[in-house]
């Protein structure tokens, strides 16, 4: 058995990187919009693709690789550029799917600028068919009690992870009982040096993660 550590992708909020944050707000009537992002769920998939259509690039905010937003927030997904998608696609990714965006400026020289590179919406959903529970470790949070179930059927509410046991070990994925995205010491190490702009990391705390050796 062997321990596996995985980063918390967190998005940055300092005036120096992203300028005004978050760096994007949502269309006026948008709510009004059919199928707009209120389709999306950290649990699956929609059955059409959300409109993410005229996102709105806040006076003030810097152009970053990862984007920051309100709505949709981290819980659902994040606006990224073609840099940072085709970085993460030669690395295992579980459980996700871009969808198409676009992205307006008040100024229009500002506009043009944030269409001179594509940006997407990369949205992650839980990954709770990687965990082998029979191997794994839960707390209950009533009694404190460690104990061990055999199934996904068998976790209450109340059973916090402390030691989740993967079948397999992906780069980028939801936490399977937390909304956090976690990344490998490899695409950290990888985002770092293509120099990524946008994001931080630190190491996750939630519970440990294991691995066959």
């Amino acid at each position: 058995m062997r321990k596996v550590v995985y980063y918390s992708l967190r998005l940055s909020t300092e005036s120096e990187i992203v300028g005004t944050w978050p760096q994007l707000d949502v269309p006026q009537k948008y709510f009004k919009v059919p199928n707009n992002f209120e389709i999306l769920s950290s649990r699956s998939f929609p059955e059409k693709s959300p409109n993410l259509e005229n996102f709105i690039f806040k006076s003030g905010s810097k152009i970053t690789d990862l984007l920051s937003s309100y709505l949709p927030d981290l819980d659902i997904g994040v606006f990224v550029n073609q840099k940072f998608k085709d970085l993460i696609l030669k690395f295992y990714i579980k459980n996700f799917q871009f969808y198409n965006c676009s992205l307006i400026a008040a100024d229009n020289d500002f506009t043009k600028k944030l269409a001179e590179d594509t940006y997407f919406f990369l949205h992650l959903i839980h990954v709770n068919e990687i965990v082998d529970f029979s191997k794994s470790v839960f707390k209950d949070l009533k009694t404190g009690e460690i104990i061990s179930v055999d199934n996904e059927e068998q976790r209450s509410p109340f059973l916090r992870p402390v030691k989740l046991f993967l079948k397999e070990t992906p780069d980028l994925f939801r936490s399977p009982f937390n909304i956090a995205l976690l990344v490998s010491e490899s695409l950290k190490k990888a985002i770092e040096e293509a120099n990524i702009s946008g994001v931080w990391f630190e190491e996750f705390k939630g519970n440990e993660f294991y691995t066959e050796e």
